[in-house]
């Protein structure tokens, strides 16, 4: 709850080729935010999309810097996602209600917005379309060069694309490693990326991360895709387009930042946090920051994820800016 800058140093006999991880971290956001996605702006900062409450903050990349409210959404009760668009400086952003108590969104409480702004630098919104056929969206991705965003619905398992001019919606993608398995919390496919060819996604209850060859632009996706971590209960991540070596933010029990190799098999290991740690609790995402792909990971973190099913609020989330130094 007090602004505070982190330095933690990893030995080399736990990171391997690692020598040092080194972790600043922002001033904490609002008692009870959890911080679902983030994009950057043209100048660098983020933008943190906050899930328990319709706002959205702009926090510089530097230590104890402090979350600024940009956008406040009417009639919802979070933003759950947010992506980049052709235009630089101009985001989609999908807003809806979600319930931490049951773990289910309301049905057809889901809309898709444009988010830019003025000559003041004041945020702008405005309500696209209602996205009453998606359960539950989660994560969301621009395609590049086009005007399509692929997002995810982690409760029914696809993944969707949307037509951001026509306004059109229409499924993608279908296939059993994209279904929630969970009896009680149900967020099957979560995370989602284009990176070397492939398009990359998480699946929280079924713990893995898998690819298939994609461009985003396809009709339909379809074929069978290849399973790359098991063993993993990821929210998102991301990928180092330059390599292909992972980076996942994994909640659960894990609560760590861990990292795979394109050569280390399927299990991850743990860069920072861990089972019974407090270094990481809760991590949601994960970027690179503007111009530091391979050394400068933005991780959000949203504190101990049982104040937000009992509304006893002990934590507001942070933004991390982790220097993976050798990690690449």
């Amino acid at each position: 709850m007090f602004p505070q800058a982190l330095t933690l140093w990893l030995l080399p006999l736990l990171l391997g080729s690692v020598h040092g991880i080194r972790i600043e971290q922002s001033q904490e956001f609002p008692l009870g935010s959890e911080i679902e996605n983030m994009a950057l702006r043209p100048c660098g900062s983020v933008l943190a999309n906050v899930y328990t409450t319709p706002t959205i903050y702009e926090v510089p990349v530097r230590p104890n810097a402090s979350p600024k409210l940009i956008a406040t959404f009417q009639n919802t009760h979070g933003v759950s996602s947010i992506a980049y668009s052709s235009t630089p400086d101009v985001y989609f952003v999908i807003t809806g209600n979600f319930s931490f108590q049951t773990f289910s969104p309301t049905p057809k409480s889901y809309a898709i917005h444009r988010l830019s702004f003025d000559k003041d630098d004041k945020a702008v919104t405005k309500e696209l379309a209602r996205l009453d056929d998606v359960e539950q969206p989660n994560g969301m991705i621009h395609v590049p060069g086009t005007p399509y965003v692929l997002i995810t619905d982690c409760r029914a398992g696809f993944v969707f694309k949307f037509n951001t001019e026509t306004l059109e919606l229409t499924k993608y993608f279908d296939h059993p490693l994209l279904k929630p398995n969970g009896t009680f919390i149900l967020f099957g496919v979560n995370g989602i990326k284009l990176s070397r060819g492939y398009l990359y996604f998480s699946n929280t209850n079924q713990e893995l991360v898998a690819r298939i060859k994609a461009s985003g632009t396809e009709p339909t996706l379809t074929g069978n895709p290849e399973i790359v971590v098991t063993g993993a209960p990821v929210d998102d991540f991301i990928v180092n387009d330059h390599n292909g070596d992972l980076f996942l933010a994994e909640n659960g029990d894990v609560n760590a930042l861990t990292f795979l190799g394109k050569n280390d098999g399927t299990t991850p290991e743990i860069l920072i946090g861990g089972p019974n740690t407090t270094n990481l609790l809760f991590p949601t995402a994960a970027i690179w920051a503007k111009g530091a792909e391979g050394r400068l990971l933005i991780v959000s973190n949203s504190g101990d994820g049982n104040q937000f099913v009992s509304g006893n609020f002990t934590d507001g989330g942070r933004l991390n800016f982790v220097h993976v130094g050798g990690k690449v």
